[in-house]
C-alpha cells in the first residue's frame, strides 16, 4: 500500500524511520507498542493519526484496530519518533535559504488546568498554547517554533 499522502513521507523515509526505531528498542530492550502490531505498521499508524489529525476510533476503523489499540500504539511510538529523528533537525537557516516561506500560527488547545491562567485565550475561552509553524510553498515543513503561551489573553 502506498502511504505518501496519508503519512507525508515516501516509502523509503518510512523504512529508514523504522530502522532507527527498531534500533532504539533493541538497546532498551522492551517493546512499547502492542505485541498484535509490527513496528513498521505501528510507525504508520502513528504517522497516519498525526498527519490527519482523525481522532484515534477512525484510525482504528482505517487499520482494522480498537481505538484503544490505537492510544497504546500512539503513545509507545510518537516518543520513539521523537528520539529518531532528534539529530536530524537542519538548522533553519539553511532550511529556509532561497525558498519562499509561508509562517502561520496555530492554536494548540491543551484544557483548562488550574493554576495556568497565562494559557487562558480569553478569545476562545480556552486553555492552549501558540506554535509557530514555517513551510515552504510545496508544502513541506522547514521549521516548528516551541509553544509559547499565549499572547491574546
Amino acid at each position: 500500500m502506498r502511504y505518501q499522502s496519508t503519512t507525508g513521507l515516501a516509502a523509503d523515509q518510512i523504512e529508514e524511520l523504522v530502522v532507527r526505531i527498531w534500533q532504539i528498542v533493541q538497546c532498551r530492550g522492551k517493546q512499547p507498542w502492542p505485541l498484535t502490531v509490527g513496528l513498521y505498521r505501528a510507525v504508520v499508524i502513528t504517522l497516519v493519526y498525526v498527519r490527519q489529525n482523525l481522532n484515534q476510533a477512525a484510525v482504528g476503523d482505517l487499520f482494522g484496530l480498537s481505538q484503544p489499540t490505537v492510544s497504546r500504539i500512539y503513545r509507545g511510538i510518537l516518543p520513539l519518533i521523537g528520539e529518531a529523528l532528534c539529530l536530524h533537525i537542519p538548522d533553519l537557516k539553511d532550511a529556509i535559504r532561497g525558498r519562499l516561506v509561508l509562517v502561520d500560527g496555530t492554536d494548540v488547545p491543551t484544557g483548562n488546568r488550574a493554576g495556568h491562567e497565562v494559557n487562558y485565550s480569553g478569545k476562545r475561552r480556552r486553555a492552549g498554547l501558540n506554535i509557530q509553524i514555517a513551510a515552504d510553498t510545496d508544502g513541506d515543513l522547514l521549521g516548528i517554533s516551541a509553544p509559547n503561551a499565549r499572547l491574546d489573553a
